[in-house]
Parts: structure tokens; C-alpha cells; sequence
């Protein structure tokens, strides 16, 4: 039986409030937590980028033991659900602390093998849900024109895009809070809106890995923008940013300041797009990564789909194939098999979408891996070849 008592006197105590993030996927990690109150949440990157939630871990139990051991960089993000209070272990008290409780140990080998189970259930029971009927909650119409000054920057929107006036339902408040960050290209700190994904229930994951959540659609609040220097980019990419995009986007200011983007309160759909092309502009007007590109143009194809502009959504799922497809064939990539057959899969949707069903054929059979491979992505692969096949001949 563990002594928490001794725990707390030879780690360390820290709180985090409701929707904190206690670390990101990728950050380097040197200490393992124990939770002594309160829930946290464990969320994975997917292909494209966004967060999956797979598991939720309870007072009692602990969580970033698999970076303190491997000295590895964190392999998932870590959000509180409620107030939380910890006990942070770190390299230096780690080893005195197992000498001197060695049941920790045990439990820390139980409690891996616990997850692995655990996560083996959640994806299936994810994955099961890919096919499931794509739903979205009705669009909030207005009758009178959108009176956002975001008309002049149209130069940076694609020919074709149109107006869109639609404007998030007042229910959408409930999910969501302000908070004061500093933007990591001017320094200048902003108010910006964030998600309390604790209040997310998941709907589904459509076959291009699209996740539909009940009552939200998350994609309107994915992007921030600094209203000091108009950097914008995805709030999980946000930070991510180098001396030559820091230098770009310091040269453009005045003529982006020019603009008068903003975000309304309610938000309307027109902004929405707005802060996706100047996360496009951002990223595009640097030394370019494929991958990220392709995620914008793939979250702007739902955006599209979701304002029935059919043109609109075919374009930008041309374009997401394109920089999807770069990214696959001429990007080295440090990823397992499973995110490859994501990948590949995805590839094999953006085809199928873009009228190019040879290519999508190609692709679904390129997923299939037999060693080392996830049988359910195997199976759902297969399904889609014989679909295609049926409807080929």
C-alpha cells in the first residue's frame, strides 16, 4: 500500500484548474504524476492532427510514468476535467522514491498493463464508430448581411469562396471560456476562446477522420488569431512557431492590421474562414510543411461541407489530396504503421471524394498491413475495396 503521505513529502504538490492543459503531446517529460483529486483526461494526436480523447485517468491512479522512464518526449496530451491537485516525481527523487516504497513499482507495471487494455477497447470501440451516420446540429441562419470588416482581405481567399452568414448558436457558450495567452510572434498578450472539452461527447469519427461532437461543432473555435500582429494557426499548433515565420509575420503586420479582422460574438461562419486562410497564409508564405497545409485545407473542406457550398468542398478536398499527398510521398515521417495506414486511408477518402476512384482503390489496398498492423483499420479497408469494386465493374 502506497504511503502518500511520504509521496507528498518527497515529491512535489501542484494544482491545476478545470481545463488545464498539464502537458502536450510531444513535450519533452522528466516526471511522472500521481492524481490525489480530481480527473485528467489523456488525448492523442490522430494523422491529421487532431485530438483524440482515450482515456481518463482518477484520483488514485497516475499518468506520464512512460516519459520519466524512457526518457522519451510525452506520447499523449494531458488535460484536467476538474480542479486537480498532483504529486509531480521527478528523475532526481524518482529511484529514493521506489527504494523506499517499492509497491509503486508494481503498481506502475500493473497500471501500463491496465492501459494497454484499456486503449485496445477504446480504439475499437472508436474505430467501430467510423461508419457511423454523419450528423451536425442545424445552422444558425440570419436575415440581415454580415457586417464584419474581414471584406478586405477577400485577396486571400480562393476564387469561389462565397458569404456565409451563418452565426454560432447561443448554446454553444456553455462549452466555452476565455482565456489570456501571449502570442509567440509578437510577445503581446490577447483573451481567446478556448473549449472545456471535459463537456465534449463525442458523436463520431467520419471516414476522413472528421470528429462530430453532440450540440458543438469544434471546428469554428479550432483556430486562433493574435489581434496585435494577426498571427493565426490551430490552438493545438499554436506555440509552434520559428524565427522565419516569427520574422514574416512581423513584416506584415501593418498591412494585415490593415484588415480589421476580428472575432464577433457570437462568431459568424465568414470569420470562421477568415482565421482559416490566415493560418493558411502564415504557414504557406514560410518554408512550407506539407502536412500542416493539407490539415487546413482538410478542415476547410468541412467547413465547405458543412455550408453546402458542394464547389467549394470539392476544391478544398483537392487541395488537402495535394499537400496530404506530398507529405506522404516526398516527407520522411517518424510514425508508427497504424498512423500510416491512417494516413494511406485518408489518402484513399480524398481520392474517392475528388472523383478519382482508381487512386482510392490503389490506396485502400496500400493500408492493408498484415504484421504490425491494426486489424480493424485492415478490415474497414476491405470493405471499402469491395464497395469500390462493386461499383467499378
Amino acid at each position: 500500500m502506497l504511503n502518500i503521505g511520504q509521496l507528498a513529502q518527497t515529491g512535489l504538490l501542484k494544482k491545476y484548474g478545470t481545463d488545464e492543459i498539464i502537458f502536450h503531446q510531444g513535450d519533452p517529460g522528466h516526471e511522472m504524476f500521481i492524481l490525489l483529486k480530481g480527473r485528467v483526461r489523456l488525448l492523442a494526436h490522430s494523422t491529421d492532427g487532431t485530438d483524440i480523447p482515450f482515456m481518463d485517468v482518477n484520483a488514485g491512479d497516475f499518468f506520464g510514468e512512460m516519459s520519466l522512464l524512457e526518457n522519451a518526449p510525452r506520447s499523449a496530451t494531458v488535460q484536467a476535467l476538474d480542479d486537480c491537485m498532483v504529486i509531480v516525481i521527478n528523475e532526481t527523487n524518482f529511484e529514493s522514491i521506489i527504494a523506499q516504497q517499492p509497491a509503486l513499482a508494481l503498481r506502475i507495471m500493473k497500471g501500463m498493463s491496465k492501459r494497454i487494455r484499456q486503449i485496445n477497447e477504446e480504439l475499437a470501440q472508436l474505430k467501430g464508430e467510423i461508419n457511423s451516420e454523419e450528423g451536425s446540429e442545424p445552422e444558425h441562419k440570419v436575415d440581415t448581411p454580415a457586417t464584419s470588416s474581414i471584406q478586405n482581405i477577400s485577396d486571400l481567399v480562393p476564387e469561389g469562396h462565397g458569404s456565409y452568414p451563418d452565426i454560432a448558436p447561443p448554446s454553444d457558450a456553455e462549452y466555452l471560456f476565455e482565456k489570456e495567452i501571449d502570442c509567440p510572434v509578437c510577445g503581446q498578450k490577447f483573451t481567446t476562446t478556448m473549449v472545456r472539452s471535459s463537456k465534449l461527447k463525442l458523436k463520431g469519427v467520419d471516414s476522413d477522420l472528421r470528429q462530430t461532437f453532440e450540440g458543438f461543432n469544434s471546428l469554428w473555435y479550432m483556430v486562433w488569431v493574435c489581434p496585435h500582429c494577426f498571427y493565426a494557426n490551430f490552438n493545438f499548433e499554436f506555440k509552434k512557431v520559428d524565427p522565419n515565420m516569427r520574422q514574416w509575420v512581423t513584416s506584415q503586420t501593418e498591412r494585415m492590421k490593415a484588415t480589421g479582422f476580428k472575432y464577433s460574438h457570437p462568431r459568424r461562419l465568414d470569420e470562421v474562414f477568415m482565421a482559416f486562410y490566415l493560418a493558411l497564409n502564415c504557414l504557406q508564405n514560410n518554408k512550407p510543411d506539407a502536412s500542416r497545409i493539407a490539415k487546413i485545407w482538410l478542415r476547410l473542406s468541412w467547413l465547405y461541407a458543412d455550408a453546402h457550398d458542394e464547389a467549394m468542398y470539392k476544391y478544398a478536398s483537392q487541395k488537402a489530396l495535394e499537400y496530404f499527398s506530398e507529405a506522404y510521398y516526398n516527407t520522411h515521417r517518424n510514425t508508427s504503421v497504424e498512423q500510416d495506414q491512417r494516413l494511406t486511408l485518408l489518402l484513399a477518402e480524398l481520392n474517392l471524394r475528388t472523383d478519382h476512384p482508381e487512386e482510392a482503390l490503389k490506396h485502400y489496398r496500400n493500408s492493408i498491413v498484415r504484421k504490425g498492423g491494426s486489424a480493424i483499420l485492415n478490415r474497414q479497408a476491405e470493405d471499402k475495396i469491395q464497395e469500390l469494386k462493386e461499383l467499378l465493374h
